[in-house]
């Protein structure tokens, strides 16, 4: 039976008789997918063409074979000559009698491709080599086929093709279809080019026609969409736009350059709609072939083309998750640490994590991929891994969707897939965590009692006659004297176990505003030991109201906090301003940082918050105390007359509300006592640094800070290093770093420098959301606070607007009326000294500190988490 010339690409499936790129054309017409209908010239014309001509390949291609450099070149250059002069005209009437049975007009362009035996195989790919011939008339097309006919004998095909090693000559057959009118057109790859990751889609586009982006004279827009396991795209991880000047388009009139106005924007070839459409269809392209794809893609204005499809033959395929898949949020550790934490401190950071946070979720069976760390610093800012951490919590049995709500940060978007822990194994890991909440409510008392003590024992005056090699060892042991002291993860478990079951069951047992009456209900608990604090500055501004030599201190003009002691001797409010500093004095905002500095190196701040409540006249103590107590009273009959005569419920509800509340008290009194540690820290490196000024090996005392962990110990080991060159490199780097903005959330780290610093969630109409976290409803003016220098600003009755909820800032929240932060969850220190105290509080509103300014006046709604700004009063 003699072999077809002529075939619809819908029936090109023979890879020696039409090629590698008809027979993956006649595969995505087969499974569905928008292809232009066209035929394919088969390899037969071409041999039979040739043979007639008295051109026999193999014999020729062995010539050229085993011919080399100039010789080879100018054997290839005359064979393409003869290819070209090969009469076809006999033949050419079959294609142009096939071209109109396609129904289209004498005017019709095409697209006339190459399909060599070798080309898009899963071996080997070609792409590239062969040419291509867009926008051909009709009386055009046999020149063209003849051209990729000649193609075959070029010296770059002949040199890949030894290097396969393949013994006979290729052969062309030829795909023709018409032309697409290409609004944009690209490639598609269905796993990540370079990584292998198979759940991102890459993307390169141009505006009009592709041809300047295959031959590489245009630039593409760049796009990574990340996909789902089941193929379903979430979204566009990466986008670089480029600055396209011109595009080809084709016309009745052929090929054009449409060039654009030289102030035209950027703007992205493709919408958001188009790439995940085009995503989605790459991997169903790929799920269709069994391998990972590349494919050539064009939209017109009506629908997406597909006009190519190759296997991806030079990256394996990779699952396995890396730090750069994971989406980064500065949550959790912009509550508690500065804007710019010193390297000490970040050096420490990731031994922290990694000790005591991370090795109780190995001991409790749970898997971290090789390779994964829990902190990455961006610019001097750290980043918590929040994809590890869904990914534990998931491991667990736990609801990771909740992560965000009581962490603070976006909820995830690329959502990993894990496999639980077996039965056996959550099991095992259940009665782990249960005994380790256990030891917390026993022991943590009296591990509270010994960083206490630990504080006392290391007071400047204790070691200022302590020399570097005495104090070197007491530092070194601290590290590991926190072993086996640190509760931090079974109170976080505790806390999230109530919050876990309070989410599933209050919605249907409550109602929507579950939320706002179980805020309302911890408020006035009087054991969270940070919320104290704002409970003794009232006291404070109560004594100074029943002593006159202190109200007249308070009161006087100009105001001058620095002679407080000399003024208030013997006074009752000096010894009550001693008592609270000695206990609430090592506390900071951003305290976990032991460079910060801490309230009691500077109480003229505390004194100024005294003097604006006594001058205000704030609520005494005893009012707040019964403010506290009947909005508590009240939200728990609520609660109790909403679940009605379902008394399993309201022991259910009764016994995890009063776990809840024992462990929000523990972990304040457990942060505020671990800042007690942080401060014998500080105490001894304030002295290391004293003594290594003296020594000449630092410029200044706060140098230390610049040092890590390990650089420290090479300093003192003899290392010979200039640190003090270091350490002023290092400065320079903070302060340029101090100067660059960063995002809050991070889910493409290479091109985080350019991603948008806020993703304002503002409705367009004056309203902003967040995370309700106390309840209340307040309207007032905006004081937005950035540092400890903007306290003496803060006005009685003002709504705070602050970056997070930093337990620092606990000494105003007697002060003013509300609180906005920008980041923060409902499990934050500084949320929960917030919900004790019964400020009205939202957190995560994003875009807060750039949409409200000082004075600006709003209306916290604090129960269903937004607030309205107020129009401005017409002139």
């Amino acid at each position: 039976m003699p072999r077809p010339f002529i075939l619809p690409l819908s029936q090109c499936s023979d890879v020696d008789l039409t090629g590698g790129k008809a027979v993956g054309l006649a595969r995505l017409i087969a499974s569905g997918f928008p292809v232009p209908t066209g035929f394919c010239i088969t390899t037969e014309v071409y041999a039979q063409s040739l043979h007639a001509s008295g051109f026999i390949e193999n014999e020729e291609w062995q010539k050229v074979y085993a011919l080399s450099g100039n010789a080879r070149a100018s054997a290839l250059a005359d064979c393409r000559i003869r290819i070209r002069q090969v009469e076809t005209s006999h033949l050419a009437v079959q294609w142009l009698i096939t071209l109109q049975t396609l129904g289209r007009p004498p005017s019709e362009r095409w697209a006339v491709r190459s399909s060599a035996t070798n080309e898009d195989t899963a071996q080997t790919s070609f792409a590239g080599l062969y040419r291509t011939h867009l926008g051909v008339v009709l009386s055009e097309i046999d020149a063209a086929v003849k051209d990729l006919w000649a193609s075959l004998w070029e010296g770059r095909v002949v040199s890949y093709t030894a290097r396969q090693s393949y013994k006979t000559p290729p052969r062309m057959a030829v795909v023709i279809q018409p032309m697409i009118d290409a609004q944009s057109a690209g490639v598609a790859y269905s796993i990540h080019p370079v990584t292998g990751r198979t759940n991102q889609v890459t993307i390169n586009a141009v505006p009009g026609l592709a041809a300047p982006l295959v031959d590489g004279t245009g630039k593409p827009d760049q796009y990574v969409v990340e996909v789902t396991h089941e193929k379903q795209p979430i979204w566009v991880r990466k986008r670089i736009l480029a600055h396209h000047s011109q595009r080809l388009v084709v016309s009745k009139d052929g090929l054009q350059v449409e060039r654009f106005g030289a102030t035209t924007p950027i703007q992205s070839s493709l919408t958001d709609a188009q790439l995940f459409s085009l995503a989605q269809t790459t991997k169903c392209v790929e799920q269709v072939f069994g391998h990972p794809v590349d494919l050539e893609w064009a939209f017109d204005a009506g629908q997406l083309w597909l006009v190519q499809t190759r296997p991806i033959t030079t990256v394996r395929p990779s699952s396995n998750l890396t730090n750069d898949d994971c989406e980064w949020s500065r949550t959790n550790f912009k509550e508690t640490l500065p804007e710019l934490p010193s390297l000490l401190s970040l050096s420490f950071l990731e031994q922290f994590m990694d000790r005591h946070i991370l090795s109780h979720y190995r001991r409790l069976g749970c898997r971290i991929p090789e390779g994964l760390t829990s902190v990455r610093v961006l610019r001097g800012r750290p980043y918590l891994n929040v994809t590890l951490f869904h990914m534990l919590v998931a491991q667990l049995g736990g609801d990771p969707s909740l992560n965000a709500e009581q962490m603070g940060g976006e909820p995830l978007q690329a959502i990993p897939q894990v496999q639980p822990l077996n039965g056996a194994m959550l099991a095992r890991a259940g009665w782990m965590m249960w005994a380790e909440m256990r030891r917390v409510e026993r022991c943590g008392p009296r591990l509270f009692q010994e960083m206490k003590d630990l504080a006392t024992t290391y007071r400047r005056e204790h070691i200022l006659r302590l020399s570097v090699e005495e104090l070197v060892p007491k530092l070194d042991r601290l590290g590991p004297w926190l072993e086996g002291r640190d509760v931090t993860f079974g109170i976080a478990g505790s806390v999230g176990q109530c919050l876990q079951i309070f989410s599933r069951f209050l919605p249907r047992w409550l109602g929507p505003d579950w939320r706002g009456l179980l805020n309302a209900a911890l408020q006035g608990q009087g054991s969270v030991i940070s919320a104290q604090q704002i409970l003794r500055l009232a006291e404070l501004t109560d004594i100074a109201r029943d002593e006159p030599a202190a109200g007249t201190f308070l009161t006087s003009e100009p105001w001058n906090p620095s002679l407080f002691r000399e003024t208030l001797a013997g006074t009752k409010l000096l010894r009550a301003f001693d008592r609270y500093v000695n206990d609430y004095g090592h506390r900071a905002v951003g305290e976990s940082d032991v460079m910060s500095p801490r309230l009691a190196d500077n109480p003229e701040a505390i004194l100024t918050i005294v003097r604006i409540q006594f001058i205000a006249g704030s609520p005494s103590q005893k009012s707040i105390l019964l403010r506290q107590s009947e909005t508590r009273i009240a939200a728990l009959a609520h609660i109790k007359r909403r679940i009605g005569r379902r008394y399993h419920r309201w022991i259910i509800f009764m016994w995890c509300y009063r776990r809840l509340c024992r462990f929000f008290a523990l972990r304040e009194a457990n942060r505020h006592h671990l800042m007690y540690y942080s401060t014998a820290i500080r105490t001894l490196l304030m002295r290391l640094g004293e003594l290594l000024v003296e020594r000449g090996l630092l410029q200044q005392v706060d140098d230390i800070f610049f040092l890590t962990i390990d650089d420290r110990a090479d300093l003192l080991t003899g290392n010979t290093r200039d640190w003090k060159v270091v350490i002023k490199a290092r400065k320079t780097e903070r302060e340029y770093n101090a100067a660059v903005a960063v995002p809050d959330t991070i889910r493409d780290w290479e091109t985080a420098s350019e991603q948008s610093l806020t993703s304002d969630r503002s409705e367009g109409n004056g309203i902003l959301s967040g995370t309700p976290i106390s309840a209340g409803t307040v309207a007032g003016p905006v004081r937005v606070v950035r540092s400890v220098a903007d306290w003496g600003k803060v006005m009685p009755g003002e709504i705070l607007v602050v970056p997070v909820i930093d337990p620092g800032l606990a000494p105003l929240f007697g002060l003013v009326g509300g609180l906005i932060a920008e980041m923060g969850g409902t499990l934050s220190h500084g949320a929960i000294i917030a919900r004790e105290y019964g400020l009205p509080t939202i957190a995560n509103v994003e875009g807060a500190m750039a949409r409200l300014a000082d004075g600006q006046r709003i209306t916290v709604d604090a129960e269903s988490g937004t607030i309205c700004i107020q129009p401005s009063p017409q002139p």
